[in-house]
């Protein structure tokens, strides 16, 4: 693996950043005021490769918050024609975290298996990311290490440590390769970069203290025994549904599907848009019945669906232990605090 560990000086970012646009639309970190967002970068442009976490995850490429699917269109002899949205450009991410890396495969397996919707494959499968290894957690309430998402390199094609002076990448696919290549020559990281980088990677642990103090495949089962749980009562009492939550979420996947047509009925659009399990409303079906009418209900569904349905289904836990939704929700209710509880029940 070492000789394939290279040394990229930060002033050589640029190239970096000017090979890809020539393929991909490229998006990275940039810190706008005192938060950090996802977006587009040029050569010259400071590139946050420091920044804690951004509000909004890298899901919002692959699986835009609206999108049109198609357009249509009744033709003089009552026919309908489908037009499908012009080709888009591929992204480019540069410095996604391991907690938004592990998402990115959480994403992949809800599309191809569960909707069997192309769209989003396709937009991973054309995509270029570069991971970024994270040294101190990126927020208060983060708990990737638990969550096992702390190491995550896939489905990165370059992943990247920031070891200080210089940046050391892994080339982990072949078109990581060829875009390295393309670059210019590199050198390979030196014997001392490589032993400093081993004790950086021995001793990160110790900046990410285990949170739960039990392994999240204990999750299914110890959510399992708890789904009677007065704790969904108590936490939903503070819940006002607003959706923030599954807003920020990297794994949240919930979409809802609408047509806009003209009067006549003749044209019109249909897009899709992110909608989530703590929206009211969301579970209610043709004919006004709703499987999940109270906030406790609704709670409860989101944290079983993380720790115990997506772990079911597609082998993963579905928190990656970010802590976006914790800190971002209006009155502090913690994934981390409820895994705890039901974490710690005999």
């Amino acid at each position: 693996m070492d000789n394939e560990i290279y040394r990229l000086p930060r002033e050589r970012l640029d190239s970096l950043i000017e090979r890809l646009a020539r393929d991909y639309r490229v998006v990275g970190p940039v810190k706008q005021g005192a938060t950090w967002m996802w977006t587009d970068v040029r050569p010259g442009m400071p590139l946050a490769l420091d920044y804690p976490t951004t509000m909004l995850p890298p899901r919002q490429f692959f699986a835009p918050m609206r999108e049109t699917l198609f357009r249509y269109h009744r033709g003089d002899d009552g026919r309908f024609a489908f037009e499908e949205p012009a080709g888009e450009r591929p992204f480019a991410l540069l410095g996604v975290h391991g907690c938004d890396l592990t998402a990115l495969r959480v994403l992949r397996a809800f599309h191809e298996s569960s909707c069997r919707d192309r769209l989003v494959p396709g937009r991973l499968d054309r995509s270029f990311v570069m991971g970024l290894a994270c040294w101190t957690p990126c927020l208060p309430e983060s708990f990737c290490r638990d969550m096992g998402s702390l190491e995550s390199e896939s489905p990165a094609s370059l992943y990247v440590w920031d070891i200080g002076g210089v940046l050391l990448v892994k080339v982990q696919t072949a078109r990581g390769r060829e875009i390295m290549r393309d670059v210019g020559a590199l050198d390979a990281a030196t014997p001392d970069e490589l032993v400093a980088l081993r004790k950086r990677l021995r001793t990160r642990p110790e900046a990410f203290p285990a949170q739960l103090q039990f392994a999240p495949e204990k999750l299914a089962t110890s959510l399992k025994a708890a789904e009677s749980d007065i704790l969904w009562e108590a936490t939903a009492d503070r819940c006002l549904s607003c959706g923030r939550c599954n807003l920020v979420c990297p794994t949240c996947t919930c979409f809802d599907v609408g047509d806009q047509a003209s009067l006549s009925g003749g044209d019109g659009t249909r897009t899709r848009s992110w909608t989530g399990c703590q929206v009211p409303g969301f579970s209610r079906v043709a004919g006004g019945h709703d499987f999940r009418p109270g906030r406790a209900q609704q709670l409860r569904y989101r944290i079983f669906r993380k720790g115990k349905y997506m772990p079911e289904r597609y082998g993963m836990v579905g928190c990656t232990g970010c802590g976006r939704c914790a800190t971002h929700c209006p009155t502090h209710i913690s994934i981390r605090e409820i895994f705890l509880q039901v974490g710690r029940a005999p």
